[in-house]
């Protein structure tokens, strides 16, 4: 059962018109979040990359580069359009003691997949260079979906894998035509079926909406490594995050667990509610699970 808060989110996303949320993924107003001041205050920043890809990387405050043990790539959420409302969730690893490194991606309408993944794939490179210990891999939403390319990328390239990886509320298929789908469209609160194929169609460029480049679910999931994925009862991805766990399930080399959260509404990680404190902890546990802790130096 949905705990009262998650009830409360679902109400509140219901206030604001599908068509609305829908003209922002197409229209989406342009500026760099960057980190903002109270994670600058709070903790030290870093960022690296280049202009078109900066990576904000967010440490405990004075942390020397001997004690940090745990970092987490994370590639956000927002229809491949959009970037903000991610730090509330991550500083929650920062103040356990992990470095975060948020991939700030090229987005659409300005670009298109076929900038931003070769973009992402030479920022997880880069941060792997300069890593010693467990180097772990997580999105939300479209951030999910690209995670899952990432993964791709890797494999195919015979680069090491993540030490880890976990898919929140991804979207891994950008069709979105299934019947099951269109069904559970009708009744998420949070996401606008019609906005969800603009911003597809933005960000796919010239590409169909079947490659593997853009819904990763149609490709190969065969030697991945060991995958967390995440989603709610109330959302529309329900029906593509089964399918994933179904085809991954069959496929050598990937062992990916599928969680399923009661009433869990769109990227509920995102939202101050007791199912996110939950979904943290059994991301932790799994991470630790994968790769445990190194000794802290002497």
């Amino acid at each position: 059962m949905a705990s009262l808060p998650m009830d409360l989110a679902a109400a509140a996303s219901r206030l604001v018109p599908h068509a609305v949320v829908g003209h922002v993924f197409t229209h989406p107003p342009r500026r760099r979040p960057g980190v903002p001041w109270w994670v600058r205050r709070g903790y030290d920043v870093h960022t690296s990359g280049d202009e078109a890809c900066p990576v904000h990387s967010v440490s405990p405050r004075g942390a020397a580069a001997d004690d940090v043990r745990r970092e987490l790539v994370y590639l956000h959420g927002g229809a491949y359009t959009l970037q903000d409302f991610h730090w509330g969730f991550l500083t929650r690893f920062v103040k356990r003691g992990w470095t975060v490194h948020l991939v700030d991606y090229p987005l659409a309408p300005e670009h298109t997949v076929d900038e931003t993944v070769p973009e992402v794939l030479a920022a997880w490179l880069a941060l792997r260079a300069r890593t010693t210990g467990p180097l772990h891999l997580a999105g939300d939403s479209a951030g999910g979906g690209l995670s899952l390319v990432l993964l791709q990328q890797l494999r195919d390239a015979g680069l090491p894998l993540p030490d880890g990886t976990v898919l929140l509320s991804p979207w891994v298929d950008l069709v979105l035509d299934d019947e099951e789908t269109l069904a559970e469209a009708a009744s998420d609160p949070v996401l606008p079926l019609a906005g969800l194929r603009g911003a597809a169609r933005l960000y796919a460029g010239e590409r169909p909406l079947d490659d593997p480049l853009l819904s990763p679910l149609l490709g190969d999931l065969s030697g991945l490594g060991r995958v967390q994925a995440w989603v709610g009862t109330r959302e529309q991805f329900g029906p593509q995050c089964h399918r994933l766990a179904d085809r991954a399930a069959e496929a050598d080399g990937t062992d990916l667990t599928l969680h399923v959260v009661e009433g869990g509404v769109h990227d509920w990680v995102l939202v101050p509610v007791p199912e996110q404190g939950r979904t943290i902890e059994a991301m932790l546990a799994f991470w630790d699970e994968v790769a445990p802790d190194p000794p802290a130096p002497a």
